[in-house]
C-alpha cells in the first residue's frame, strides 16, 4: 500500500492465532460441498474432458477419500501459493464469489493427520501435505533442499508412476483426506466420530448441496464410495426432475422460480431413501446458483409443508425456490446458509417464501393435496361461518392490507364557456356554493377466519406433530389443524355418551358423540385463535401473539371442556332428533375427567 495513502492497513498481531480460530470455527459439514466445488470449477475450464472422480485411495492400507479433477494442473509454486488461507488460482476473491479459503479451513479441522494435495502439470507431479502438529497448521516438511531451506512441495512425478492409476500426460489435481488419524477410513467415516455419518452420507451429502452442476462436467463415483456396485455419475435433483409424475415451474415477477413435482405413491413399494443415490420424493429447498439451502426433508418438511399450502400427502410433493443470481441474499462466509443483504443481513429461511410458494401453488397439485386429506366434518363450515362473524364483530383486518386505491381524478370536464360580463345592476345574485360530496368510502375490509381442518388418523396426526395436542396454527397458510383423538375431545365425547346411554340406536349415539366433541373443542379452539388475532390491533407484542396462538395454548384452551359441555348437550340432543325424545328429562351425569375419559 502507498506511504500516500489515505489510511494504514490493519494488520494481523497474531496471525498464528487468527489461522487456528478461522479453521475451528468453520463448520466441518461443509468439507465436501468445498471439495467438490473447487473440484467442478477447475474441471470446467478444462479445454478437454471435463470430469471429477470421487473414489477410495488406499494409504497404508487404509481406504482415504479422494477427489481427483481434470482441470488445469498446478505447477510446484502455484501449489504451495495457494495453500495459504484467502489464496486461490484463476479466480476473483470476493464476498458474492469465492473466498480462497473455504476447501482448506473446512477441510483441516477433519484432517489434522493430513490433507493431500497433488497436481500435475506438463508431466510433473507436485505435492503437499496440509496437517496440523503441535498445534500449529500448515505445510508438512518433508525435509530440507542442498542448501538447508525446508523442503514443503515435493516432486512426486515417479511416486505416481510407481503407484500407478495416474496419468501424466493430462492435467489433474487431487486431493486426499488422511482423517485426523493414520487409521481412519475417510470414505466411510470422514469426521472420526463427531460428528457420526450414515453409510449414505456422502450421496445424501451431494445431493442435498447441490440442485443442478454444470452440464459440460461430469462427476463419476467410484464403487468403494458408493458401497458396491458399478461406478456412476453423481445425479441431481434437477435430473430427477425428469422421474416425477407431474411438475411444474411458476416464475414470479421478481425472477423467483418455483418448482413443483409430485411422485405418486407406489402401492406396496416404501419410500426411496438415499442410498444408491435414490432420492426422497418430498422435500423443500431453497436454490441459490445452483446450490442447495435450507434444506426440508422427512419428518421436518411433513411437519413444515402445511406453511407452503401442502397439508397433505407432502411425502409425495416437492418444492425448489430457485433465486436468480441477483437476488438480494449473499452466502454467508463458510457457505453454510444465506443472508440476506443490507439491514440486519439475518438468515435466509425457506419459510421467508411460504406465502410465495401457496400463492403459485398450481390447481392440479392443489387437488392432489386435498385428495390426500381427511373427508372433513359437516360442523366445519358453520364453525368458519360462526367466525367470520366475530372478525367483524372484533374489527379484525388483515396483517397485510393492501393501501386503499388512491382517489381517481375527476373525468374530465368540457372547457367551461367565456363569460360575458354584464353591468352590476343586470347581473344575477349569486347562488350560494354547494358542500363538496365526499368520495364514497372503500369497503372495509376483515381478516378470513383461518381454514379449520379435522385429524382424526394417526399418521396425519403424528405428521403435523400433534401427538399429546389439540390444534395447531400456521400463520402464512392461515390453516387451523385439529387433533380430534386429543384427551379432551375423548373426554367430551364420553361425557355425552354416558349421559344419552338410554338412546335407541347405541351406534347412531356413539358416532354423534364423537362429532359432537369434535365440533365443541374445535369451536372453542377456534374461537380463541379469533380473539389472539385480535390482540395484534390491542397492542400485543408479535411474540406474545403467536405464544398464544401455540399448540401448548390451545391445549390447555381444550382441557378445561367442563365449561362446553352444556352446549355439547344440547347439540346432542339436536342431532339425535328423534332417537332421543326424552332428552330434556334426562338428568346430567357428572362431568368425567380426563385420565378417565383417555
Amino acid at each position: 500500500m502507498s506511504a500516500h495513502a489515505p489510511v494504514a492497513a490493519l494488520r494481523v498481531a497474531n496471525e498464528a492465532f487468527l489461522v487456528s480460530s478461522t479453521i475451528e470455527r468453520c463448520p466441518k459439514t461443509m468439507m465436501i460441498r468445498e471439495l467438490v466445488v473447487n473440484a467442478i470449477e477447475a474441471a470446467s475450464r478444462a479445454e478437454g474432458h471435463k470430469s471429477v472422480d470421487i473414489m477410495a485411495v488406499r494409504i497404508d492400507d487404509v481406504p482415504k477419500l479422494c477427489i481427483r479433477n481434470a482441470g488445469r494442473g498446478m505447477s510446484a509454486v502455484e501449489l504451495d501459493r495457494i495453500c495459504d488461507l484467502a489464496s486461490s488460482l484463476y479466480k476473483h476473491n470476493s464476498l458474492d464469489a469465492n473466498f480462497g479459503m473455504g476447501a482448506k479451513v473446512a477441510s483441516l479441522p477433519s484432517n489434522k493427520h493430513g490433507l493431500r494435495y497433488r497436481s500435475c502439470k506438463d508431466g510433473t507431479v507436485s505435492e503437499v501435505i496440509l496437517c496440523q502438529r503441535d498445534g500449529v497448521y500448515g505445510r508438512l516438511r518433508r525435509g530440507n533442499d542442498a542448501g538447508g531451506t525446508p523442503i514443503e512441495v515435493i516432486d512426486a512425478s515417479e511416486t505416481c508412476r510407481a503407484e500407478g492409476g495416474y496419468d501424466l500426460k493430462t492435467d489433474w489435481t487431487e486431493v486426499v483426506l488422511f482423517g485426523n488419524a493414520a487409521t481412519q477410513n475417510t470414505v466411510i467415516d470422514p469426521y472420526g466420530g463427531n460428528p457420526r455419518v450414515d453409510a449414505d452420507w456422502l450421496m445424501k451429502t451431494l445431493l442435498l448441496r447441490f440442485f443442478r452442476i454444470p452440464a459440460d462436467v461430469v462427476v463419476r463415483l467410484s464403487p468403494e464410495v458408493l458401497g458396491g456396485g458399478q461406478a456412476r455419475p453423481m445425479e441431481t435433483l434437477a435430473v430427477f426432475g425428469v422421474t416425477a409424475a407431474q411438475t411444474e415451474t411458476a416464475r414470479t415477477p421478481s425472477g423467483i422460480s418455483i418448482h413443483y413435482r409430485y411422485y405418486p405413491p407406489v402401492v406396496g413399494a416404501p419410500l426411496p431413501a438415499f442410498g444408491a443415490m435414490a432420492h426422497p420424493r418430498g422435500l423443500g429447498c431453497i436454490v441459490y446458483k445452483d446450490e442447495i439451502y435450507d434444506p426440508r426433508i422427512g419428518p421436518r418438511w411433513g411437519l413444515d409443508a402445511p406453511t407452503y399450502g401442502i397439508p397433505f400427502g407432502a411425502k409425495f410433493c416437492s418444492v425448489f425456490v430457485e433465486l436468480p443470481d441477483d437476488y438480494l441474499v449473499r452466502p454467508e462466509a463458510y457457505r453454510q446458509f444465506l443472508r440476506f443483504r443490507g439491514g440486519d443481513q439475518r438468515q435466509v429461511f425457506l419459510q421467508d417464501f411460504g406465502q410465495l410458494v401457496t400463492a403459485y401453488l398450481p390447481a392440479w397439485l392443489k387437488a392432489i393435496i386435498r385428495s390426500h386429506g381427511p373427508q372433513q366434518e359437516k360442523f366445519v363450515d358453520e364453525i368458519e361461518d360462526e367466525l367470520r362473524d366475530l372478525v367483524m364483530e372484533l374489527g379484525i383486518t388483515p396483517e397485510f392490507m393492501p393501501s386503499p386505491p388512491s382517489a381517481r381524478s375527476a373525468e374530465a370536464k368540457p372547457s367551461p364557456k367565456p363569460t360575458v360580463q354584464r353591468p352590476a345592476d343586470q347581473r344575477e345574485p349569486k347562488a350560494p356554493p354547494k358542500p363538496p360530496v365526499p368520495p364514497p368510502s372503500p369497503p372495509r375490509k376483515f381478516e378470513r377466519p383461518p381454514e379449520i381442518i379435522g385429524l382424526d388418523s394417526d399418521e396425519l396426526i403424528e405428521e403435523r406433530g400433534l401427538k399429546g395436542r389439540a390444534a395447531k396454527f400456521y400463520q402464512t397458510s392461515h390453516q387451523l389443524f385439529v387433533n380430534l383423538k386429543y384427551p379432551a375431545v375423548l373426554a367430551v365425547a364420553a361425557q355425552l355418551e354416558a349421559e344419552f346411554d338410554a338412546a335407541l340406536n347405541a351406534e347412531r349415539m356413539r358416532g354423534v358423540a364423537q362429532s359432537v366433541a369434535g365440533w365443541a373443542i374445535t369451536r372453542r379452539i377456534a374461537r380463541a385463535l379469533i380473539y389472539s388475532l385480535s390482540k395484534k390491533a390491542a397492542g400485543w407484542p408479535a411474540e406474545d401473539v403467536k405464544r398464544a396462538q401455540s399448540p401448548e395454548s390451545f391445549s390447555l384452551i381444550a382441557d378445561d371442556w367442563a365449561t362446553i359441555v352444556e352446549p355439547a348437550r344440547k347439540r346432542m340432543e339436536a342431532d339425535l332428533g328423534a332417537d332421543w325424545p326424552a332428552a330434556a328429562d334426562a338428568p346430567p351425569a357428572e362431568p368425567r375427567s380426563l385420565a378417565t375419559a383417555a
